[in-house]
């Protein structure tokens, strides 16, 4: 991490937008990783979870298309949530072969404090920001998100 950080603090402007993106990202799941190993939650389930919680009686399906990953990858992170006790699924009265997924009483005890090691790190890495640049950085990230959704699906 200590050479990253040489690389970012130096004169370098020619490094792409990717390399940024990328150590935001992989950093995020360290300290996620850190902080949530004592809840018996990976890093890796977090976002499923969080995911489940704003979108109560989704499906698995639901769920690979938005984080665009394949669908075993899914199926493995909700038996993990389920096996622990945070989540469950019902069959959908609709279409018998599909299940829904809900928190359990379980994952919404420990929703709070989840999302309260979220909001911790945001407040840490925008710790040096004013309101008008988060605004500005929010706004900006989600018009490169949607761009690169779009980009990747053909449109």
């Amino acid at each position: 991490m200590e050479n990253t950080k040489k690389l970012l603090q130096s004169d370098k402007e020619d490094l792409p937008l990717g390399v940024f993106l990328s150590i935001i990202h992989r950093t995020h799941f360290v300290y996620l990783k850190e902080k949530i190993k004592s809840l018996d939650l990976t890093a890796g389930q977090f976002p499923f979870l969080m995911q489940i919680s704003h979108k109560e009686g989704g499906s698995q399906d639901d769920l690979s298309h938005h984080f665009h990953i394949d669908k075993g990858t899914v199926a493995r992170a909700i038996k993990k949530l389920e096996d622990h006790d945070l989540i469950h699924r019902q069959v959908d009265p609709e279409n018998r072969r599909r299940y829904l997924l809900f928190l359990s009483e379980n994952g919404k005890r420990l929703l709070p404090e989840i999302c309260n090691i979220d909001e911790q790190w945001e407040e840490n890495i925008l710790s040096g920001l004013s309101s008008q640049e988060k605004e500005f950085l929010k706004g900006t990230l989600r018009k490169l998100a949607i761009k690169s959704i779009e980009i990747t699906r053909g449109k």
